[in-house]
């Protein structure tokens, strides 16, 4: 596989975490009354980068503002960020990961999303920008639409 190759699939992987962390949020209910989303918990984000096939990545907010978002690409690390709430159902995540040939480290990708929540508060839409970094220096930049939707607690079927 080409590096350019390598760092497309990187970048995909990268936004795929962005999109996660857009769109993790939930409704808090309590008297009766909605309160403002939180994207506190784990998502399944589906990166589709402009003119490239979708890559399927997870990612969890913490309460706190931070998020930690997985790839299954072998080359790209765990990525470590930040989310903020940006307006009434909006949020705006950064994160960062490794980039890697073969365990040998070559740069870093940087995904950068904004958007909405659903009303429902478990899906998420919105663009997402991730840049390539290699010496200091953004070498490519990827941009497209993530789609996320919120990992939910499912009842066990009962086993044979």
């Amino acid at each position: 596989m080409t590096i350019r190759k390598k760092l497309a699939a990187l970048v995909v992987a990268t936004m795929i975490a962005t999109l996660i962390a857009f769109t993790g949020t939930r409704l808090n209910v309590s008297a009766g009354e909605a309160k403002v989303p939180a994207l506190e918990g784990s998502w399944e984000v589906t990166v589709m980068p402009d003119g490239g096939a979708p890559v399927v990545d997870f990612a969890t907010f913490t309460s706190g503002g931070g998020i930690i978002s997985t790839d299954p690409d072998p080359n790209v690390s765990t990525g470590l960020g930040t989310w903020v709430k940006t307006g009434d159902h909006e949020f705006g995540v950064t994160f960062v990961h490794f980039l890697s040939d073969h365990g040998v480290p070559i740069g870093t990708l940087k995904v950068r999303a904004q958007g909405p929540l659903d009303k429902d508060g478990n899906t998420f839409s919105g663009p997402f920008q991730t840049d390539v970094i290699i010496g200091g220096q953004v070498v490519q930049t990827i941009c497209g639409t993530v789609q996320a939707r919120r990992i939910s607690v499912e009842p066990m079927d009962a086993c044979p």
